[in-house]
């Protein structure tokens, strides 16, 4: 019994990460290709230039310098100074060795580029530095530059993550990483708009758009990565799927315009103990998912710009006319 339990959980999976197979595509050979330049590397090298060098780097990367050293700050004084830093000299060698990937991350983000070109025609890519990022936020933005803390990549046994919550160490992947640039940019472009009535329903219809697109957009999407989520948490989420929705309805949850709740419910958590004792964090995101999957799957021709759309996250006829149903 045991086995066929197993079996079955492993049909299911295969089943929720193949969603959208069909339609995905890589980039033809003359694609632009999306490029991770390796600010780490270069800022570990500042303090050997010579002069003449040093002002070439400043020039090059003043809108990274303007991210990590300060905006009124790009001295040469400031830049060696932040060089030969705790956060340089600490990570940037582990980045050297455990960073491998890189040339099929960019493979995976170029696919992703194109095929996001046609379906989200708004959205331009900034453009990509690997960099060192000292605070909690793995990735930094401005309106043309995205910085990625290659620090919090470096895999669930690196040793300076001892002290993050498993839920947490679980992204910090390299296999992660296109997922999160990916999100970045996609709500760079377009931000969640909340009003005062905005509803827990609302936040779950846009963050399910994002995880749709991302399941639709990434060669070989996986529903756990794209969640955050270990296995056993994404098989839990499947099994209990329909006793989730219906929590959400019976507790009042579904409408409430609590935006803390909305927000413990959407984001990363080490669970959702609102709804379930074992329900992992993000649980209300992983239904958000569930129901836009069955809207498009119910409308195919819909434009997967338009689920961005406040018109669509905000309005309670996306859910209806979803047929959401589970069981």
């Amino acid at each position: 019994m045991k086995s066929l339990l197993l079996a079955a959980c492993a049909s299911i999976i295969i089943a929720f990460t193949s969603c959208g197979d069909n339609n995905r595509r890589h980039a033809p050979s003359d694609a632009p290709r999306v490029k991770i330049t390796r600010f780490d590397r270069d800022i570990a090298a500042y303090p050997q230039l010579d002069s003449i060098r040093r002002v070439q780097f400043r020039d090059r990367y003043a809108g990274v310098l303007m991210m990590t050293v300060g905006p009124d700050t790009i001295t040469d004084e400031a830049v060696a100074t932040y060089a030969r830093g705790r956060g340089v000299t600490m990570f940037v060698p582990d980045i050297k060795e455990r960073f491998t990937t890189q040339d099929s991350i960019e493979n995976v983000l170029t696919d992703v580029c194109y095929h996001l070109s046609g379906k989200l025609p708004e959205m331009t890519w900034k453009e990509i530095y690997g960099g060192v990022s000292t605070y909690n936020q793995s990735i930094l933005m401005t309106d043309t530059i995205m910085l990625v803390g290659l620090n919090h990549y470096l895999g669930e046994d690196y040793p300076a993550y001892a002290y993050f919550e498993p839920y947490q160490r679980v992204v910090k992947t390299e296999r992660h990483l296109p997922y999160d640039i990916t999100e970045a940019m996609i709500i760079g472009r377009y931000p969640y708009v909340e009003n005062e009535s905005s509803s827990l329903l609302n936040r779950m219809l846009y963050d399910g758009a994002i995880t749709y697109i991302l399941m639709t957009s990434l060669p070989g999407a996986d529903l756990s990565e794209a969640m955050g989520y270990t296995t056993e948490q994404t098989e839990w989420m499947m099994k209990n799927e329909g006793n989730v929705w219906r929590r959400i309805i019976e507790q009042g949850y579904l409408y409430s315009t609590d935006g803390s709740m909305a927000s413990r419910l959407c984001r990363p958590a080490p669970a959702s103990p609102a709804i379930h004792p074992d329900a992992p964090g993000a649980a209300c995101r992983f239904i958000g998912y569930r129901i836009v999957d069955a809207y498009m799957q119910s409308h195919p021709d819909f434009e997967v710009a338009k689920l961005l759309s406040p018109e669509f996250y905000n309005s309670t006829s996306s859910l209806v006319n979803a047929g959401y149903s589970p069981r």
